[in-house]
Formats: C-alpha cells, sequence, structure tokens
C-alpha cells in the first residue's frame, strides 16, 4: 500500500497534548441543561451559567480507551456491510446538497424526493460506492420528518450501509421504530448496524444541543455516531492549517468523550470537514488543497487514537462537471487517502457541495478508481518480479499472449478505466467516450431507465408506512 504522513510524530503528540489542554481549561460550549447535568454527574467540571464544559485529561484517555478500534457498518444485504478493521479506503457520497441539475432539462433547481429517488437508484448500481448519505435533501417533504422519510425511501432503494441526520431527540423513537419494521427487532437494530448518525460540531468549540441529545439517545440502540466538525481557517478556525486540524481535534474528542461517558462502548467514526475560508470572495473552498492536506493531517489523528475515520474529499467549488471540478476533487480527496482514512466522503455534488450532478457521480466513481489503484501500489515479491519469464522469452519476444498477462489483468495489476478513452485518435473522435460528460450522463440515464430493485417486501413497506404516519402525527405540526 502507498502511504502519505503529513504530519510528523511530534506534532501528532503536540496536537494531542495541547487537545487534552484545550478540553481541560477551555471546554466546549452545550446549551442544554440535560447534557450539562449529565456531564457534571460523570466527573465532568461545568458552568451552568456559561453552558460550558471541561474534560480532565484522565476522563478523554478513558473514553479514548473505550471507544471500539474497529466495528462493522451494515448494509440491508449483508454482503454490502463495511468492515472498518480493514485496512482499505471505502467510499461514500457526499451529503444534503439542496439543488440538483435535472438529467433531462438541465435546468438547476430545488431538489425533491424524486432526485434522492434517483441518486440513491444509481449509486446502488455503482461499483465502489460503499455507503449512502442522502445526497439531495426532499425539500417536497415535511421539515419535521423529512429526514426520516428520506431515510425509509433510501432503504427501499439501496442493500448499502446509510447515513443519516438526527435533528432532535424527539425523532429517535420512529428512527429506531423505522430500523425494526425494517429488521424485525431492536436486538437486530444493535447488531446489523445499519445506519449510522452525523453528530455536527459548531465550530470553534460548540454543539448543537438537540442534535447532540439525539446522538447520546442512539447509543441506547448501539448506533455508530460520526463525529464530524467542519473548522474553516480564517473564519472558525485560525489561519494556519495546523491549528484548524487542532480545532477538528478538540471537537472530536469532546463529542467523543462525551458519547463514551454515558454509553462506554459506543461505535464512534473520526469525522473531519475542515477548509480554509477563501479570501478573495470569502466563501467557504471546500476544494482546496489545504482542505486535501487538512484532512489528511485529521486521518492521521484518527489513526493515532487507532479509530476508524472519515474524511471529505472529492469536494469541488466548481458550478459544472469540467476542468476545474476534476482538479480540486483529486487535490481534496487523494491526499486523505493515501494517509489512511477508512472512509473517503464526497462523490456526486458541486457548488461547494450544495448542487447534485447526475453525471458527476459517474465521473467521481472514475476519479476513485484511479486513486484506490495509486493506493495500491507497486505490489511487490516473487510472484510480481516474472524475472523467470523475463529469461524464458528472451529478447525480442513478447508477452501480451502468455497466460500470465491475462492472470495479471483480471488480478487488477493494471486500472481499466470505464470512461476516459485511450483509442487512437482517428476512433477517439468516432467514440462516444470523446465526450465524457456526455457519456457519463449517458450511462446514468441507462441506469436510471433499467428495471429498479427494491429491498423491502410489502409486508415491510405496509410497517414503515405506519411509523412514518406514526411520526407525521406526532411531529408535524
Amino acid at each position: 500500500m502507498l502511504h502519505l504522513d503529513v504530519l510528523p510524530e511530534e506534532d501528532k503528540k503536540l496536537l494531542h497534548e495541547k487537545t487534552l489542554e484545550l478540553l481541560e481549561k477551555t471546554g466546549i460550549v452545550v446549551k442544554s441543561g440535560r447534557i450539562l447535568g449529565l456531564m457534571a454527574e460523570l466527573g465532568c467540571s461545568v458552568d451552568h451559567e456559561h453552558s460550558v464544559i471541561k474534560f480532565p485529561k484522565l476522563l478523554v484517555e478513558k473514553a479514548i480507551a473505550t471507544a471500539p478500534k474497529s466495528f462493522i457498518l451494515g448494509g440491508l444485504n449483508p454482503e454490502k456491510n463495511i468492515d472498518l478493521g480493514e485496512d482499505r479506503t471505502y467510499l461514500a457520497t457526499d451529503g444534503q446538497g439542496c439543488f440538483v441539475v435535472d438529467l433531462k432539462t438541465g435546468e438547476r433547481r430545488n431538489s425533491l424526493m424524486g432526485d434522492l429517488i434517483d441518486s440513491v437508484v444509481l449509486a446502488d448500481a455503482l461499483e465502489y460506492i460503499d455507503f449512502y448519505w442522502p445526497m439531495v435533501t426532499a425539500t417536497d417533504a415535511k421539515d419535521e420528518i423529512r429526514t426520516l422519510s428520506e431515510l425509509a425511501t433510501c432503504y427501499r432503494y439501496t442493500g448499502k450501509h446509510i447515513q443519516t441526520d438526527v435533528f432532535y431527540p424527539e425523532q429517535v423513537p420512529f428512527f429506531i421504530g423505522l430500523l425494526e419494521a425494517i429488521l424485525g427487532s431492536k436486538e437486530e437494530v444493535k447488531a446489523r448496524k445499519i445506519l449510522s448518525a452525523v453528530c455536527c460540531s459548531v465550530s470553534p468549540l460548540s454543539y448543537d444541543p438537540e442534535m447532540l441529545e439525539a446522538c447520546l439517545d442512539l447509543t441506547e440502540y448501539e448506533v455508530p455516531i460520526e463525529v464530524l466538525p467542519m473548522p474553516i481557517s480564517g473564519a472558525t478556525a485560525p489561519f494556519s492549517l495546523l491549528s484548524t486540524v487542532l480545532m477538528n481535534n478538540v471537537e472530536v474528542l469532546a463529542a467523543l468523550t462525551m458519547l463514551q461517558l454515558h454509553k462506554p462502548g459506543t461505535p464512534v467514526i473520526y469525522g473531519s470537514a475542515p477548509g480554509i475560508l477563501d479570501m478573495k470572495t470569502g466563501l467557504f473552498a471546500v476544494g482546496s488543497v489545504e482542505g486535501g492536506l487538512q484532512n489528511a493531517a485529521c486521518s492521521e489523528m484518527a489513526r493515532y487514537y487507532g479509530l476508524p475515520g472519515l474524511a471529505c474529499g472529492l469536494s469541488s467549488d466548481a458550478k459544472e462537471p469540467g476542468i476545474q471540478a476534476a482538479m480540486e476533487k483529486v487535490s481534496s480527496a487523494l491526499p486523505a487517502m493515501l494517509a489512511g482514512t477508512r472512509l473517503l466522503c464526497g462523490v456526486g455534488l458541486l457548488e461547494t457541495a450544495q448542487c447534485f450532478h447526475y453525471e458527476q457521480l459517474i465521473i467521481d466513481e472514475e476519479i476513485f478508481g484511479f486513486m484506490n489503484r495509486m493506493k495500491t501500489g507497486i505490489r511487490g515479491g516473487k510472484d510480481y518480479v516474472f524475472a523467470d519469464l523475463i529469461s524464458q522469452i528472451g529478447a525480442g519476444g513478447e508477452y501480451i499472449s502468455h497466460k500470465s498477462t491475462l492472470k495479471q489483468l483480471r488480478g487488477g495489476e493494471h486500472y481499466v478505466p470505464s470512461l476516459i478513452s485511450r483509442e487512437a485518435f482517428d476512433k477517439w473522435q468516432e467514440s462516444p467516450k470523446k465526450d465524457i460528460r456526455r457519456f457519463a450522463r449517458e450511462k446514468a440515464e441507462k441506469i436510471l431507465q433499467a428495471p429498479r430493485k427494491e429491498y423491502f417486501s410489502e409486508e415491510v413497506l405496509k410497517e414503515v408506512g405506519k411509523v412514518l404516519a406514526s411520526a407525521e402525527k406526532a411531529l408535524c405540526s
């Protein structure tokens, strides 16, 4: 495996030491009486007046020790389970875009439930995508139950692992009810882990109280929690890249400590989505090369603690597929991938993760294929050196017809692209791959026009409908 270290060992230790110091002396803000009281009972120093929680060093170190170092993220189809103990990078879609470029009309518009269905059907069909975060928001769904409705829809059309947001604790019983309707029992919900939930910090040094309360409730059902800070250099974090990594680390370990104190052994994913503020535009630049380096550093900190990590990458501020998108997606993703992140999130969205382009999802999968082969590196040892074969064939011979060539090709020694053309000029002029964007769009159309695979029986579909109806009655005003 090819591996990249962007942080020297002394900087990892420095980040760890400063993180412990900041957690103990500065702390974080959580404006929740429930969480403040709970953390005070569990040994933290709590300032109720200012809603500040400070974490003794020993509690943080204990929390790191009790967090699982590997676990399974289950798929509704068990063949799609993700083993976070494996030394490989799994690909995840980006989440929660609010616009889509219509596949038929080319119009940029607000995303709807039908677009979500198309995106999940497409992601389910693609080889490299292992993990689905709802790529677009269903703006035509009722806000109070939107993510619940999206989740039910996603499970209907994919067997892969799904992650989503649970925004407040009152939603939790209905999320668990949905999982029970699909899997049959709470025991299966705990065992299969087909859902993971996002817990976002509000940089600098605070957490949304309702989302954090919801995640604490989800730990009772052993739902894996992905802690996902998004500090921005020069805006919500100091300007230097290293200090932004520090901010990310502080916020991850704060949430991890709270989760582990509440329910030791809770599966936690060390997430990272740092980036920089573009000083010309004043906007968050998700496709920056600095963001790629920061995510690589955060991936190294996840490894430093032995925790499975998710890094954001394959990100772009481009407004449409093209050269800028390709440049930014590679530079934002490759460093984190080579630094060993277990999960790489970001495919399919452009416009600073706001807009879904169908063809971009196809293109991004090809980009990941190239990067995945690069990460594999040059396979070594006697099975790959072929000195005896070179001697046997000798000068002036050829290798294309030798059985070892076909065996190596089938074994993945050379990556075989599906989108790009390597044909001679004359053939390329006539090739459908001459316009990669159009070719990718046509591939997406072909997948979506095929018969759709559904993962619910009629009985499960009825039970899911009952859960959604109950949630609507209880939560919608």
